[in-house]
């Protein structure tokens, strides 16, 4: 407590205060509340500049984070920074030195409200800050890394089914007629792109990207893997025509899991089987059955 009142002694307070995501939000208001509670009950009176930011903190570079460090250094009185915890700062450990060390060579220390944390500067070391924010930073940083690779296994898993991650290609249920079919007919009639577009009412980049995926298919399998990848794509499209499309936030949860248990084949139709009607009645019918599955942790 001490330590911290100290170092509030005469120096400029910048408050920083970071969440995510935009679901989290909500909480930089109570994150620097927290902050001028602490600042209070250290006995600081004065007015403290807050910086706020919704950035990931596995980010070093954080467009706010780095005009508060420039106005930090700025500064005509020596400077603080203080956050609620470390891991506001830096979730990275590495980050947090490439971070630090520019501010330790200026005389500016980080100080953590609810961490007995406050950096050392090359005049006034800190030796056991610096020991204690390194670790708390990477507790916090191995909790991300682990939870990265349980999403990236889990991903692998689900694509050895032939279950894809990401936004699921867009069959146009809507539209008079499938696209993509159209478009092939149009490029064997000589149609330029450009035409294409137009006749499709499409982007000219969508024509090159599905032009280019229909050539990647034809050469992973030629004619015949396109005529089964096109009477797919037909299949799924005309059930989204009859029980709603399967993406987006409107799509109902047995769709979804129509879209999601046949994403690998449209997405690499030579690494998987096609569907047939018989299985998507049966994702439809049995969706509950094909549901992700969430491993217990012990």
């Amino acid at each position: 407590m001490k330590e911290k009142k100290d170092v509030l002694k005469g120096r400029k307070v910048f408050i920083y205060s970071r969440v995510s995501t935009g679901e989290q939000e909500g909480t930089l208001e109570t994150q620097t509340k927290t902050i001028q509670k602490g600042l209070k009950e250290l006995g600081f009176s004065g007015k403290a500049e807050v910086f706020e930011e919704q950035m990931s903190g596995g980010k070093k570079e954080r467009p706010v984070l780095t005009e508060l460090i420039r106005q930090a250094k700025a500064s005509k009185r020596p400077a603080v920074i203080v956050v609620r915890d470390i891991q506001r700062f830096a979730r990275d450990p590495y980050d947090l030195g490439e971070l630090y060390n520019p501010l330790r060579d200026v005389e500016i220390p980080v100080m953590s409200i609810n961490e007995p944390i406050v950096t050392g500067t090359r005049k006034v070391p800190n030796p056991s800050s610096d020991l204690l924010g390194p670790i708390m930073v990477a507790i916090g940083g191995s909790e991300i890394s682990t939870r990265l690779k349980q999403t990236l296994e889990g991903v692998e898993r689900s694509r050895e089914r032939g279950i894809f991650s990401g936004t699921p290609l867009s069959l146009f249920p809507k539209d008079a007629m499938e696209p993509r079919t159209e478009m092939l007919r149009l490029l064997k009639a000589g149609v330029n792109t450009t035409q294409i577009a137009k006749r499709l009412g499409k982007s000219t980049s969508w024509v090159r990207k599905n032009k280019a995926a229909i050539e990647e298919i034809l050469l992973a399998g030629g004619d015949e893997l396109l005529d089964e990848w096109l009477k797919a794509v037909i299949l799924i499209r005309n059930m989204e025509i009859e029980k709603g499309e399967g993406k987006g936030p409107k799509a109902t949860r047995r769709m979804k899991t129509v879209r999601r248990m046949t994403s690998g084949y449209l997405a690499t139709p030579k690494d998987f089987t096609a569907p047939t009607q018989a299985d998507l009645d049966n994702y439809f019918t049995n969706f509950s059955d094909f549901k992700p599955k969430r491993s217990r942790q012990s």
